[in-house]
């Protein structure tokens, strides 16, 4: 008798974050019923938390998916997506050829007038300089950074997954503004905007510091705090992602280990401050 199949394909830890995505799903519709009966005061908490959550999404849970699909089964993988662009606000596929399109330039300076990562802090900089800080992320939201996206959905024959988180997307606004379209208007609406600058933010200070684009072993910024590492599933091992995209978050000490010869010859940037504190930085 031939042994079933596991549900996990990496580690069962990435039930975790399939459990944060249910529980910010169910948590963003309980606050839309019960906006009007809560003060002011607890509104502007959950403001904040939520905020926390849907940054955290992108950079942990999406983040991680994308490069590690948590489930053995595709058809499971395929419907996490279509749930959790709900959470997103926009497909997940999309952002999915997005950030592959980041890995394979790795924040590129300018070259020829422009960069081939559309997410390089170069990209709107001046005089060969990376942008400041405030612009980027409150403007990255808006900037086409979907056009290559859409071309590699296409050429990868997947415009139905395409389509299907697209509706998923439609339903949940739809769903948001049925319940409470004052909410939607006034809080999540924000909520949209600051969650996305913060997960711009994180990227930004991912590679800000980075001590040469050209290399891959020194092209993005690392941060070994203990408890932002457990708190953000290794996310702070960022240079060693660049290196093995496709490892498991959990295996990323483990490539730090492997090419620490490598990273000590490039003189990779350690940062001391996690990336959202990257502004309080200074380097020697």
């Amino acid at each position: 008798m031939s042994a079933s199949p596991r549900l996990w394909k990496y580690s069962r830890w990435d039930s975790v974050l399939f459990g944060f995505t249910v529980f910010q799903f169910g948590g963003t519709v309980a606050w839309a019923v019960y906006f009007n009966e809560l003060s002011l005061i607890l509104n502007a908490v959950l403001f904040g938390i939520f905020s926390l959550a849907f940054y955290f999404n992108p950079i942990v849970v999406t983040h991680n998916f994308l490069h590690t699909p948590f489930f053995s089964s595709d058809g499971l993988n395929r419907f996490f997506s279509v749930f959790n662009s709900m959470n997103l606000g926009l497909p997940q596929i999309l952002y999915k050829y997005h950030h592959l399109t980041h890995h394979k330039y790795s924040n590129d300076p300018v070259r020829g007038g422009t960069t081939q990562d559309p997410s390089s802090t170069y990209r709107f900089g001046k005089n060969g300089k990376q942008e400041n800080v405030i612009s980027y992320c409150a403007l990255s939201l808006f900037r086409d950074g979907t056009t290559y996206a859409f071309i590699e959905v296409k050429r990868k024959q997947e415009l139905p997954q395409l389509i299907a988180e697209l509706m998923a997307v439609v339903a949940a606004i739809a769903l948001w503004c049925a319940i409470n379209w004052k909410w939607f208007v006034l809080v999540y609406l924000p909520l949209f905007f600051v969650g996305w600058f913060l997960a711009h933010l994180e990227n930004y200070y991912e590679h800000y510091h980075a001590t040469d684009h050209s290399d891959r072993f020194a092209n993005s910024v690392s941060h070994y705090g203990r408890i932002y590492n457990r708190i953000m599933f290794n996310e702070g091992f960022h240079q060693e992602h660049h290196v093995q995209p496709q490892r498991h978050w959990s295996e990323r000490p483990k490539t730090r280990i492997t090419y620490a010869g490598e990273f000590a010859k490039a003189n990779h940037y350690q940062a001391k401050f996690p990336p959202l504190l990257g502004f309080l930085e200074r380097r020697s």
